[in-house]
């Protein structure tokens, strides 16, 4: 995280929040050149973080594995948290992108349950990876995310729906609600903001096999009004 604050004002009080903002990159490369540094930073990064772990993406080892001049680096990235930062927003668009074309792939058999159990089973996994990369900066990245989707701070920030609004259109026949775009909002908020809670609380709960099983009842049973027949053998021990 970079060593600035955000004040957010609490409308019923005169309270103000300080919020630690996110590492994020100093600017963005404009010519082919200098685009073609950033990836090359990017990739060189994760693949650093991915074989050796956070404590070896350093200036330095960067600098010598890229074969760039360290000044360059700080050019566009001023920490290596902002390094990580763009690292997991390279990840995460590459599993929404797979997850939008798994859940399309999924065989004409199958469930509503398999499609939500395919999603969160990606979007927790998301979370594992981002923890072994770097556990201390995801969970400060997190808790700031959360207050975001709690209103608590202004952000230019936004999520959308992804995932949901494909479920319900593949699985339409399944889905028993009298009000669709209330059941979609609570579906996503459901898929995002209990992830987030595992990783602010309960992090051993992201790669407890029962996780995925448990919520994929629960979100099944919201957008169909009961249990399911087919996920009890799914469940296994998650009773």
């Amino acid at each position: 995280m970079v060593n600035s604050t955000h004040a957010a004002q609490n409308a019923d009080s005169d309270r103000v929040l300080h919020v630690e903002l996110p590492a994020r990159p100093r600017k963005a490369p404009r010519q082919a050149r200098s685009i073609a540094l950033v990836a090359a930073l990017r990739q060189t990064g994760r693949q650093i973080l991915e074989k050796e772990g956070r404590d070896a993406l350093t200036a330095l080892r960067l600098a010598e594995t890229a074969g760039v001049a360290i000044s360059s680096i700080y050019e566009y990235f001023p920490t290596m948290e902002a390094l990580i930062a763009v690292i997991f927003d390279d990840f995460r668009a590459e599993r929404r992108a797979a997850l939008l074309a798994g859940i399309a792939a999924l065989p004409p058999d199958a469930t509503l349950f398999d499609g939500i159990l395919l999603t969160l089973r990606v979007g927790l996994a998301v979370h594992q990876k981002e923890m072994r990369f770097d556990p201390a900066y995801s969970v400060r990245a997190t808790h700031f995310d959360e207050l975001v989707r709690l209103d608590m701070v202004k952000t230019k920030q936004l999520w959308c729906a992804v995932a949901t609004p494909a479920l319900m259109k593949r699985f339409a026949s399944e889905i028993r609600v009298q009000n669709l775009e209330q059941a979609e909002f609570l579906v996503f908020q459901t898929l995002l903001a209990l992830p987030r809670a595992m990783v602010l609380e309960r992090p051993a709960y992201l790669v407890d096999p029962d996780t995925p099983v448990l919520i994929a009842r629960m979100v099944h049973a919201l957008l169909t009004g009961a249990a399911c027949a087919g996920c009890r053998s799914e469940a296994g021990t998650a009773v």
